[in-house]
């Protein structure tokens, strides 16, 4: 990146309410005293909870938007046939490196001992961040990226920054376990140091399972040995970040709130996800085959998917005009779009499935479908990074593929569990009414879905039948986080959608995102440099 994006800036209170747009330092977000613009001295608290909302309104643009339609949890029309090209990325990598990057090392480099804490905080996200980065990008600058006096970094090699990664989360590690006294300004975790142990050992683990079949760093020892360690083990433990539930005079709601519930939507729910969620047998006219290997609703179907009609829009809508849709969709409100579907869009906005309250802070669906407002839910949503759940799915998969210990399917059961737990406990949070009603998920239906899932694992005849359901059952639970689910397709081949619903026209599958134009015609040490949409990244061997 050019010297002007490279520039280490401090961003004040001001700065973040102008830069953010789609939320500000309100309710539930930031709590900000101190005004880095007003004082010569690095003002750790504000840094911080900057560098942390940047960092999450970042993932949650481009790498997440893009990474989720490539993954069938829903689809924009920019990607219909996966048409990434040089400028699709260009805000979001610009902005990466220039905001929360740049600040975190801000932090990095001028915290002192005394303030020792924050630098192995900011030292973990920075690591987290260049995961995601690599594990989109593949090769990216790194080394030198965040130094003043490299003006023009070079590309590094995915494998040498996942290995140097390793590293900086250990030395995070230190650094955090020697603090003493009060961590302010941390919106994620308010200061739990314990907590970030938790992060930093679960980051380490899921770069341990993301690296497993390529080995450079030892990857089925190093899960071993991490998976009896301190790791994210409870909901409340989870990494992710809280949004408020303020409009005005700012806005700091969950972005995709915002963007749905005021009926700017570019999104469809996917079909193939609303397939795996109904599970009631439909067949997909596309291969003639069943979408889903289960037989029970999922419980929550209510709390992902919020209907806004209750039938086809009385005939407004016409969606897979190929013929192509694995559900029904008329005369059930389930009203989404097949990947790929060429047909032409209208204002469907106010007709068309869409988010419910988990993960944005929306409605849980009480078969009351209705035009959602912006006054409709909370908007307290939340982007989940690491969490309890992706622990035990990770195992589980560990478990099935290589020599690490554990039983896959108990695994999977206890994943579920999770992801479930999570759910609904959000949902109590976000829609009180719902607690006590006949739409609350019940332990019932929670225990006849990991029964149904149980008899097709055992009826499963091959370790790759059992993967499928592991990792479907896997991207269920990462609803709202496109990007872990795009990893581990890309890692495992799983969930089979080639079987149940393939992308209309059958286009070649993107393997990582483009390093922009912008970048590579102002960076001179990137001269020559070809980014291929095709060339799987390190780890994604065959």
């Amino acid at each position: 990146m050019n010297t002007q994006l490279r520039k280490i800036k401090i961003y004040g209170l001001g700065c973040l309410l102008s830069l953010m747009g789609l939320f500000s330092c309100g309710e539930d977000l930031l709590n900000i005293n101190d005004d880095p613009n007003v004082s010569t001295q690095l003002v750790l608290p504000s840094t911080l909870s900057y560098a942390q909302v940047s960092l999450v309104s970042n993932l949650l643009d481009d790498p997440n938007t893009n990474a989720g339609s490539f993954t069938r949890m829903w689809y924009i029309t920019a990607l219909r046939n996966y048409e990434q090209n040089q400028g699709t990325y260009s805000n979001s990598w610009i902005n990466m490196y220039s905001r929360p990057l740049a600040n975190l090392q801000t932090i990095i480099d001028g915290a002192t001992e005394a303030s020792v804490g924050y630098r192995g905080i900011a030292r973990l996200l920075k690591a987290y961040t260049f995961s995601v980065m690599v594990d989109l990008y593949g090769d990216l600058p790194y080394f030198d990226a965040l130094k003043p006096e490299v003006t023009f970094p070079g590309l590094d090699r995915g494998a040498e920054i996942y290995a140097d990664i390793l590293t900086e989360i250990d030395l995070a590690l230190q650094e955090i376990s020697s603090h003493t006294g009060a961590i302010q300004g941390d919106v994620i975790y308010n200061g739990n140091l314990a907590n970030w142990r938790k992060m930093g050992n679960t980051l380490k683990l899921k770069m341990y399972a993301q690296t497993r079949k390529e080995g450079s760093i030892n990857s089925i020892q190093g899960f071993s040995q991490m998976i009896q360690g301190d790791l994210i083990s409870s909901i409340g433990e989870d990494f992710q970040l809280k949004y408020g539930s303020q409009q005005s005079p700012n806005q700091n709601r969950h972005p995709l709130h915002v963007n749905h519930y005021n009926q700017a939507t570019s999104y469809w729910m996917d079909n193939w996800t609303m397939a795996n969620l109904l599970n009631d047998g439909r067949i997909s006219a596309t291969t003639g085959r069943r979408v889903s290997y289960r037989n029970t609703e999922d419980p929550r179907l209510r709390y992902y998917i919020f209907r806004q009609v209750p039938g086809d829009g009385s005939g407004a809508v016409v969606t897979c005009a190929g013929g192509g849709c694995p559900i029904g969709l008329i005369g059930t409100g389930y009203l989404g779009r097949d990947a790929g579907d060429p047909s032409a869009f209208s204002n469907e906005g106010a007709l068309i499935a869409t988010f419910g309250v988990y993960p944005v802070g929306g409605l849980v669906d009480t078969d009351a479908p209705k035009t959602v407002t912006a006054a409709d839910g909370t908007g307290r949503g939340i982007f989940p990074m690491l969490t309890s759940y992706m622990v035990k799915f990770l195992h589980a998969e560990m478990a099935l593929t290589t020599d690490v210990s554990g039983n896959p399917l108990s695994l999977l059961q206890e994943g579920i569990r999770l992801s479930m737990q999570k759910v609904k406990s959000f949902g109590a949070d976000e829609m009180p009414s719902i607690v006590g009603s006949p739409f609350e998920m019940s332990d019932a239906a929670v225990e006849n879905y990991i029964a149904d899932i149980t008899n097709a694992y055992a009826s499963a005849q091959t370790d790759d039948e059992r993967l499928n359901i592991i990792m479907t059952e896997y991207q269920l639970a990462l609803w709202g986080n496109g990007i872990e689910a795009y990893n581990n397709f890309r890692r495992t081949g799983f969930p089979d959608f080639a079987v149940t619903a393939p992308v209309m026209g059958s286009p070649a599958y993107p393997q990582r995102f483009i390093i922009p134009v912008s970048e590579l015609e102002t960076n001179p040490s990137l001269t020559g440099y070809q980014p291929n949409p095709f060339e799987p990244v390190f780890w994604a061997v065959p």
